[in-house]
């Protein structure tokens, strides 16, 4: 069976890659020794800078939501917690590494993937990549760090478009609202995500670290007072994730017919 996450490093260039394409890389708890041990690693002094993408067609759709229901009618809220606890531990990390992270988005990024992108410090998309923050189309609030990291990369109005109609966004579009960094061409991808992370790898490690330091404080932001804003969110999941709304929007996903809110 394969690793639901796979890490490797390349000429000090660390690469996170989501390893369930046939799921379209959607996040289950399986996933979380893959990711600490991915974050540890690139927290070590070889590794200068990190790449986080999905394997197959997609960066990553979001929680499992097969799982997640299944899990909420067996009554296994240990387990839901536990994901987002580690939804919140990878925000963080990303966040916090002291060293450039890039997200090379393909296809779909929805949900708690489109969250994971945006804990990135630089975003490198395709033409066929879409943005949602599908939350709300399940009755659910944003996690994985999603409602902190979309509120200081737009104005408040955009966050809250986003977030509460969970619109898809086009390449194009998630680049004229600075979601984006980078639209390029499938055909030349490798190339630009390699020329991209060689450039940040063998660039003034200790600059780049307090240049993400001094943009998370010119946010008005410690490392404190971010983990205090991702566990408060995976407090407000929590919450809605018990609601009525969130059983029928669940439900209303996987019999793929229009859910019918309170």
């Amino acid at each position: 069976m394969n690793a639901p996450i796979r890490f490797e490093i390349h000429d000090r260039i660390g690469v996170l890659t989501l390893n369930r394409p046939d799921k379209l890389n959607a996040l289950v708890p399986d996933m979380k020794e893959g990711f600490h041990e991915a974050l540890a690693k690139s927290a070590e002094p070889g590794v200068k800078a990190l790449i986080l993408r999905g394997a197959g067609r997609a960066f990553c759709a979001g929680g499992d939501i097969g799982w997640i229901l299944k899990g909420l009618q067996e009554g296994r809220m240990t387990e839901m917690q536990a994901l987002l606890q580690l939804g919140a531990d990878v925000s963080y990390g990303l966040r916090t590494l002291p060293k450039p992270v890039v997200a090379v988005v393909q296809g779909p990024c929805a949900g708690a993937g489109m969250s994971l992108a945006l804990a990135a410090d630089l975003r490198i998309a395709t033409p066929e990549a879409k943005f949602s923050m599908a939350f709300v189309k399940i009755g659910l609030h944003p996690d994985w760090g999603g409602s902190v990291m979309l509120s200081t990369l737009v104005n408040p109005a955009i966050a809250f478009e986003l977030m509460a109609t969970g619109d898809t966004l086009d390449a194009e579009r998630a680049h004229a609202l600075g979601l984006v960094n980078q639209i390029v061409d499938s055909e030349v991808l490798e190339d630009v995500v390699r020329v991209t992370a060689q450039r940040l790898a063998h660039g003034p490690a200790e600059a780049f670290a307090r240049i993400k330091a001094s943009i998370l404080r010119n946010q008005g932001l410690t490392p404190d007072s971010l983990r205090a804003l991702l566990e408060e969110e995976g407090r407000q999941m929590a919450t809605t994730m018990a609601s009525a709304d969130a059983k029928e929007g669940l439900m209303a996903f996987m019999e793929k017919r229009a859910p019918k809110f309170q």
